[in-house]
């Protein structure tokens, strides 16, 4: 009496929390009231959610000797790991009341009153929130451990028999052994992406996901460099996007097997030059707890004239690096935008992107300037060729006051926007070398990636370019 007296009450306190703290969602359960040992029974569930969407999972814990299947799970992915029941929707269904249903298979030798509960957590306001479900008793008829014991075990004994002695081999003891392997077994979640070190055009990624024995879902995020754009290739099953630089996987549940692989094809920017890091995390859940797997970066280099200009001047190694017209061109342009990401927002971004920005203005001397442009292929000037000092190129637009302040810079700061970026310059010198003079003040006020842009009439050019142009001489 005390027992069934507990869950009343238990039972009255979660429908008072959730009819005045979870935002009119509710939960009922519907189980039988008894069932026998070798059969299945029914769980229903009644979820009346009014108007929250998006992103919830079910989950409910069954005791020893119960084994779930899915029936009918109303658009959410469906498991049955160490003994827990999970219903998974990316976005729950239009319905404000809508019900889903599993069968529950009891082993052998199960005996007793057994309850089962659970939680239905659900986002609101991008907060998580989290509602009890009602427990429910069922009460499993007939002797435990029968044909396996001569002895008739208490309710209690029987889920000791269950863990511990071995009934039946082909039901209790398997289940039991499998749950606690399971439980056990640590994770080993790795990783390895695949993609060419060097790239002249389109290419693919692939990565070999090794989950081992984990389920459920999951996301891949893999962060492309500025001109970097993706498609989908293989996906295992996942959703794919692609925006702003991201590319995501998510599975709902992941594939069965223990490995399986994932590609995306990369299509590179016109002009693109120099290496580009791609970075990525995967997330997945394991025990209910959200954990991450991040993927060592992979340094791919396009261009495609990398070794030609070694050949070109191997005297020069730090020319080596950018000294081609197009690969110059581009740099300026494209490349410079993380690191200066970097250093305005404090926000880690690939090494090997610091270095090509940095190269961008400092490997372009005027020797090489000759050996690469001809009489032929020199702009004619439109106007004023004049240098600035770049100092910063974000994603996300910031007022050039914050920027001002934050590097003591009393110059004023000119914004212009350019793939998708807004670019941040300093001065305008019609000679290279004052520019010049001007990014070394520049980075001794902490701004450590800033480099040279060259315009020719408000249009801009390589350095490069408009050395050529003015038949100015380039300095270090």
């Amino acid at each position: 009496m005390l027992k069934y007296g507990a869950l009343l009450f238990n039972t009255i306190a979660l429908l008072v929390y959730q009819f005045f703290f979870a935002d009119g969602v509710t939960i009922t359960q519907k189980i039988p009231s008894s069932a026998k040992p070798e059969t299945e029974f029914t769980v229903e569930l009644t979820i009346s959610k009014g108007s929250t969407s998006g992103f919830a999972k079910l989950q409910q814990d069954l005791p020893e000797g119960f084994t779930a299947v899915q029936d009918d799970n109303n658009g959410a992915s469906f498991t049955f790991s160490n003994q827990s029941v999970k219903l998974i929707w990316m976005s729950l269904p239009a319905d404000k009341e809508f019900k889903v249903k599993y069968k529950v298979k009891v082993a052998a030798g199960v005996s007793g009153d057994k309850t089962i509960a659970g939680k239905f957590s659900y986002v609101v306001d991008n907060v998580k929130q989290s509602i009890e479900i009602s427990p429910s008793v069922i009460n499993i008829e007939g002797p435990a451990a029968v044909a396996t014991n001569t002895t008739t075990p208490t309710p209690d004994n029987t889920a000791g028999n269950t863990g511990t002695t071995t009934p039946t081999p082909d039901n209790t003891s398997t289940t039991a052994a499998s749950t606690t392997t399971a439980a056990n077994e640590p994770s080993s979640i790795t990783c390895i992406r695949k993609a060419p070190e060097n790239a002249t055009g389109d290419f693919t990624v692939e990565i070999t996901i090794n989950k081992g024995n984990v389920s459920g879902f999951a996301k891949l995020l893999e962060t492309l460099p500025a001109g970097f754009t993706a498609t989908q290739g293989e996906s295992q099953g996942a959703s794919f996007s692609f925006n702003e630089g991201k590319v995501k996987y998510v599975w709902v549940s992941m594939p069965a097997v223990p490995e399986f692989k994932i590609s995306y094809k990369v299509s590179v920017a016109a002009g693109s030059s120099g290496n580009h890091a791609i970075e990525g995390i995967f997330s997945y859940i394991e025990n209910d707890e959200t954990k991450k797997y991040t993927i060592p970066a992979t340094i791919v280099s396009t261009g495609g004239t990398m070794a030609s200009n070694t050949s070109t001047d191997a005297t020069t190694p730090d020319n080596t690096t950018n000294t081609a017209t197009t690969n110059t061109a581009t740099t300026n342009t494209v490349t410079p935008t993380d690191n200066s990401t970097s250093t305005a927002t404090n926000t880690t971004t690939p090494t090997d992107n610091t270095s090509t920005a940095t190269n961008t203005d400092n490997t372009t001397p005027a020797d090489n300037s000759t050996k690469n442009l001809s009489a032929t292929n020199i702009p004619a000037p439109q106007g004023n060729v004049n240098y600035k000092v770049q100092i910063a190129a974000l994603r996300n637009a910031v007022e050039a006051d914050k920027l001002a302040a934050r590097f003591n810079i009393n110059e004023r700061i000119d914004q212009e926007m350019a793939n998708g970026l807004t670019k941040y310059t300093v001065g305008s010198h019609p000679e290279y070398k004052a520019a010049r003079d001007a990014r070394e003040t520049i980075k001794s006020k902490g701004v450590n990636d800033a480099f040279v842009t060259a315009y020719n009439s408000g249009k801009r050019i390589t350095v490069q370019e408009a050395l050529m142009i003015t038949s100015q001489k380039w300095y270090r």
